[in-house]
C-alpha cells in the first residue's frame, strides 16, 4: 500500500460592492462539484467556460478586489520516478476587476509564487514529463523556484451585437538545485488571447478565439564549486542518451503553440448550454550549448478538444441540473533532427467523457447540496522505438463528487465535500496501476461590513490496490 498525502489552504479576503461568495474558492470547498453549481464564476457563458475575453463585459455583475493565499503540499510514494518525493508551493496575490465605461471591462490578478521540489531524483528540469527529451544527472536533490505570475483580460462592446477582447498570461520563475550539478532554470511563460462573440439572436452567441504561447524553459550550469566538471545524461526516450561533461553549458527548450477555439451557446431563461471546440497543434525544440546552439530534440502534438457543458434550472424550483461531455485527442511524436527520417516516440492520446450532476437547495433550512458523476474512457498507446517499448491504455475512470453549503443569515456560510477518482492515468502511462485518489474538502466564508473572508482546505489520500 502506497499513500498520497494532500494538504491546501487557501484564504481570500475580497471588498465587494454586495454580498457575494468567494466563488472559485466556494467550488472547490464543495469539492469542485459545479456542473450544476450556480455561482457567479461558474456561468455558462463564452467567458466562464471558455475564456473568451470578447464576453467579459456581459459577465460583469459587480466590482471585487481579492486577496488570496494559498499553501499546497502533497508527498508520498505514488508517483512517476523522476517526480519530487515531496510539492510545497506557497503563493499570495490579488485580484480585481473594473467597469472601465458602460462598454468596457477589464480583470486581471497577479501573484508571486514560491515552489520547493524535494527529494527529486536525477531529474535536472522543471517538468521532465511534457515531452520524451529530459535530463538527468546521478543525484537527488532539492530545487526552489521563485517568481511572479500575472494575468489580464479586457473586453468591450463593439456594436449592438457585437464584442471583441484580448488577453494575456505572463509567468516567470527562476530555480535552482541545491545539490550538485547545481543547474538553474529560468522559465518563461506567455500567452496572448484575441477573441469575438457575436449576439445575432436574443439566446444565441457565437464566439472565436485565437491563442499563442510560448513557452521556454532555459537550464544553464555553471563550474561546480568543487572545482571538477559537470556529468549530464541528455535523454531521448526511455534508453538513448548521451553522456556530456562540460564547465559550464546552457541547454534551452522552446514551444511554440497555436490555438483556435470556436464556440456556440444558448443562453435560454432556464436551460443554458455551451459548446467550446478548440483545435490547434504545438511543437517543441530542444538546442544544446549557448554560442551556437544546435537542436538535439523535436516534438510536436496537435489536439482537438470538444467540451460540451448545460444547465437547466426550472424556474420557481430549488433544483438545477447540469451535464457534460468531452472529446479530446492531443496526438504527440517527436524525432531526433539527427536521425529525422526515424520516428522516435509516439503517443496517441483520446479522452472520452460525461457526467451529470443535480443541485437541490432546501429553502427551510437554507442548506445546499450538490453531487456529480463523471465517466473518463481513455485510449492511449506509448511507442518509444528508441527503447523497442510499447505501453498501451484503455479503461474507465470515474469520479464522484458531492458537497454541500449551508448559509446563515446570508452573513456565514459552513461548506464541505468529498470527492474520489477511480485509477487517475497520465499520457506516458508512468503512474503506478490500480491508483484511487480522494480528498476531502470544506470552507468557512463570513461576510461583515462589505468584507468577505474566505478558508479552504482539503486533506487527500491516494492508495494503490493491487488486487484490481
Amino acid at each position: 500500500m502506497s499513500r498520497l498525502i494532500t494538504l491546501l489552504f487557501m484564504a481570500a479576503i475580497a471588498f465587494q460592492a454586495a454580498p457575494a461568495r468567494g466563488d472559485e474558492i466556494r467550488i472547490e470547498s464543495m469539492a469542485n462539484a459545479r456542473l450544476a453549481l450556480e455561482d457567479t464564476d461558474n456561468q455558462i457563458n463564452p467567458f466562464d467556460f471558455g475564456r473568451n475575453p470578447a464576453w467579459l463585459h456581459n459577465d460583469y455583475e459587480f466590482r471585487f478586489l481579492r486577496f488570496n493565499t494559498s499553501l499546497y503540499e502533497t508527498s508520498g510514494d505514488l508517483r512517476r520516478a523522476y517526480d519530487p518525493h515531496l510539492i510545497n508551493n506557497l503563493f499570495i496575490g490579488v485580484e480585481g476587476n473594473k467597469q472601465l465605461s458602460d462598454r468596457q471591462t477589464v480583470r486581471g490578478y497577479i501573484d508571486y509564487q514560491r515552489l520547493r521540489d524535494r527529494e527529486v531524483y536525477r531529474n535536472l528540469e522543471m517538468d521532465q514529463y511534457n515531452d520524451p527529451f529530459y535530463l538527468n544527472d546521478q543525484t537527488t536533490g532539492d530545487f526552489d523556484y521563485y517568481g511572479p505570475r500575472t494575468s489580464i483580460d479586457w473586453g468591450i462592446r463593439v456594436a449592438d451585437d457585437l464584442y471583441f477582447g484580448a488577453g494575456l498570461d505572463y509567468n516567470l520563475s527562476t530555480g535552482l538545485k541545491q545539490t550538485y550539478t547545481r543547474p538553474q532554470i529560468v522559465h518563461n511563460y506567455s500567452q496572448a488571447i484575441l477573441g469575438l462573440t457575436w449576439q445575432p439572436k436574443g439566446k444565441w452567441v457565437l464566439g472565436l478565439a485565437y491563442r499563442p504561447l510560448r513557452n521556454q524553459n532555459r537550464t544553464k550550469f555553471a563550474k561546480p564549486d568543487e572545482g571538477f566538471d559537470n556529468v549530464i545524461q541528455g535523454y531521448s526516450g526511455d534508453e538513448i542518451y548521451e553522456v556530456r561533461a562540460f564547465s559550464s553549458y546552457t541547454i534551452g527548450e522552446v514551444e511554440i503553440g497555436h490555438y483556435v477555439d470556436l464556440q456556440g451557446f444558448y443562453m435560454g431563461n432556464d436551460l443554458k448550454a455551451g459548446l467550446n471546440i478548440r483545435g490547434g497543434m504545438s511543437e517543441t525544440e530542444v538546442k544544446y550549448n549557448a554560442s551556437r546552439q544546435y537542436p538535439k530534440g523535436y516534438w510536436k502534438e496537435e489536439l482537438i478538444d470538444a467540451k460540451l457543458r448545460g444547465r437547466w434550472t426550472p424556474a420557481g424550483k430549488p433544483l438545477a441540473v447540469g451535464f457534460s461531455a468531452q472529446y479530446l485527442m492531443n496526438d504527440g511524436w517527436g524525432v531526433r533532427p539527427d536521425f529525422s527520417e526515424v520516428l522516435l516516440y509516439d503517443n496517441p492520446y483520446a479522452m472520452y467523457s460525461a457526467g451529470l450532476g443535480l443541485s437541490y437547495w432546501l429553502r427551510s433550512v437554507d442548506l445546499l447540496l450538490v453531487g456529480e458523476y463523471t465517466a473518463k474512457q481513455f485510449d492511449i498507446e506509448v511507442w518509444d522505438n528508441g527503447a523497442s517499448s510499447y505501453r498501451k491504455a484503455d479503461h474507465l475512470s470515474q469520479v464522484a463528487r458531492v458537497g454541500l453549503e449551508k448559509n446563515i443569515s446570508n452573513v456565514y456560510s459552513f461548506r464541505a465535500g468529498y470527492e474520489y477518482t477511480d485509477y487517475p492515468i497520465d499520457r506516458w502511462l508512468k503512474l503506478p496501476r490500480n491508483i484511487d485518489v480522494s480528498r476531502i474538502t470544506g470552507g468557512i466564508r463570513a461576510y461583515v461590513s462589505g468584507w468577505d473572508v474566505d478558508l479552504h482546505v482539503e486533506y487527500g489520500l491516494g492508495t494503490k490496490n493491487d488486487s484490481d
